[in-house]
């Protein structure tokens, strides 16, 4: 029995490329016909006269605790037609172990979009224990959400031949999944060497050259559109030989910042990039569509319209591929006119990592540093390069002490960072890549007072003796509407600015400020490290 039609339409046949008048008929959930036969008249019907139906698109990598929630970030994903997204588990597996992952999961299978996940092979700082045990990744590589390892930042380990990363890429493989990379600056011939270790995809190129050599070398290539790294327009001009021919491309946000995606959208948001850089329409759709489908392996169940295929569409008032007015997941109408209808899911978040005692944050002993200091002096948001300086009584103009510090109050690495804040007292933040306490500073007096702030609100971002916000759920997440999580963002940025921060993605300044994978030196748990060498600098010094 027909549940739904949409009669008189222009169909996207991302299977041949062409673009067909036919009616759609819906019935449990799932596509039963495409074709011009008449609809069954008793049927609830979406008059699509004059209008495109397209696939829903798939977001391949996203990264669902950039302030927002795996929940929230749907908000603005579905309204702008981006219907299936892959999250990553980075944060909520060193959180909460596989349990509490697991609890995260369930609940997100009930979203109004189709929610899959990566699993990790390993973290993206430097620890002294493993972060991912074997056994754990292989568990969570055979849950049926799961459709590829995550990106491996550390690539260079690859390279070398790291025993547990190699079994974890064969873990991934043996499960039918396919491996992520994060090969950024990698030359031709370690891309070379990462696609024969079993590297299947990227999504760190940043122009049509480095594209080009991970297409010629068999890896699914995703081309980013993102608030750190805005490429896809001018990737796509240096790719116009090859895109209509190569087909393991795709589009990606690669969790974006709150106010980019509420500006911009998400896919549909990237279509439309691809659209002004000349792309044709359907090759862009199906780079949006059917082409990550196949990469997930979901192509079975979406990204396409056909019989038996999930009834996850999206209906265009025009053409080109203008913001959709209509959004239907498994033939529920979940978005209209650009905002969500569906109820987003509950997630009854387990308990995250806790603080030792505030007052022991606002110990201001902790914080600075002098002598001959090998300095990260920032030329963009997120790439420092290395500058040993002599640091005396009286900072530097542009310089700040700067720390991070383990929740449980044990040890902390520090440093200091030149070219990020010209005049900030104190401030700290929980808002890392290594779920530490990142504190930042030129008065260690001040410093202090903001960590023990974000101490007793058990994570969140404070500037001292100013504004402060809690990020309720893992350090990382604020506990309310997208709406005003962009809100939050707004503000972090208004104070930093204030601070002399100069450049345009303060978010991910914080975030990759502990990562180890982006030159040149890192604060990590294991100390200062030097990325390229792996060599620890300083090491953590431990504290209790």
């Amino acid at each position: 029995m027909t549940d739904l039609v949409i009669p008189g339409g222009t169909v996207a046949d991302v299977y041949t490329g062409e673009w067909i008048e036919a009616n759609v008929e819906i019935a449990g959930g799932r596509i039963a016909y495409v074709g011009p036969r008449a609809p069954d008249p008793e049927a609830e019907t979406i008059d699509a006269r004059g209008k495109l139906v397209v696939p829903g698109y798939i977001e391949p990598h996203a990264h669902p605790w950039c302030l927002y929630s795996p929940a929230t970030l749907l908000e603005v994903a579905v309204p702008d037609g981006t219907t299936t997204i892959v999250y990553d588990n980075l944060f909520f597996f060193m959180a909460h172990g596989a349990p509490g992952l697991r609890r995260i999961v369930d609940a997100m299978n009930d979203a109004p979009a189709h929610v899959h996940w990566v699993a990790r092979i390993a973290p993206q700082s430097a620890y002294e224990h493993d972060a991912f045990p074997p056994e754990a990744v292989a568990e969570m590589l055979r849950w049926p959400e799961v459709v590829a390892s995550g990106e491996i930042t550390n690539w260079f380990a690859v390279t070398q031949g790291h025993p547990d990363l190699l079994a974890g890429i064969a873990a991934a493989k043996a499960a039918g999944r396919r491996v992520e990379g994060h090969n950024a600056g990698a030359s031709y011939e370690r891309l070379n060497a990462l696609s024969a270790a079993g590297i299947s995809a990227d999504h760190e190129a940043i122009t049509g050259e480095e594209a080009l050599s991970r297409l010629r070398l068999g890896m699914w290539t995703m081309l980013r559109q993102s608030s750190l790294r805005p490429d896809l327009h001018a990737m796509l001009e240096a790719l116009a030989p090859v895109v209509g021919a190569a087909r393991r491309l795709m589009l990606t946000t690669d969790g974006a910042t709150p106010g980019f995606y509420a500006e911009r959208g998400m896919i549909g948001g990237a279509l439309r990039v691809a659209l002004d850089a000349g792309l044709e329409p359907m090759r862009a759709l199906q780079m949006a569509t059917i082409d990550p489908a196949t990469f997930l392996g979901l192509d079975e169940e979406l990204g396409g319209i056909a019989p038996g295929r999930r009834a996850t569409l999206n209906i265009l008032p025009g053409e080109g591929l203008p913001a959709p007015e209509t959004v239907l997941v498994d033939g529920n109408v979940a978005a209209r006119d650009g905002r969500l209808v569906a109820p987003l899911p509950h997630i009854d978040w387990p308990a995250g990592p806790r603080f030792a005692a505030p007052s022991y944050f606002a110990d201001r002993s902790l914080y600075g540093q002098t002598g001959s200091i090998p300095v990260m002096r920032h030329e963009s948001a997120v790439i420092n390069r290395r500058a040993d300086t002599h640091i005396g009584d009286l900072l530097p103009p542009g310089h700040v002490h700067a720390a991070l510090l383990g929740r449980d109050g044990t040890w902390i690495t520090r440093g200091v960072i030149a070219g990020l804040f010209d005049d900030l007292p104190g401030f700290a933040t929980t808002l890392t890549t290594s779920l530490e306490l990142l504190v930042l500073g030129r008065d260690p007096a001040a410093m202090g007072r903001a960590a023990a702030t974000v101490a007793e609100m058990n994570g969140g971002i404070a500037f001292d003796g100013g504004w402060s916000a809690p990020l309720a759920i893992d350090g990382l997440i604020h506990a309310g509407t997208f709406a005003e999580t962009v809100r939050l963002e707004q503000e972090l940025e208004r104070h930093a600015r204030a601070a002399g921060y100069p450049f345009h993605d303060i978010v991910y300044s914080l975030l990759f400020a502990s990562g180890d994978f982006l030159p040149e030196l890192r604060l990590t748990p294991r100390g200062l490290l030097e990325v390229k060498s792996r060599a620890v600098l300083e090491p953590a010094q431990r504290l209790a």
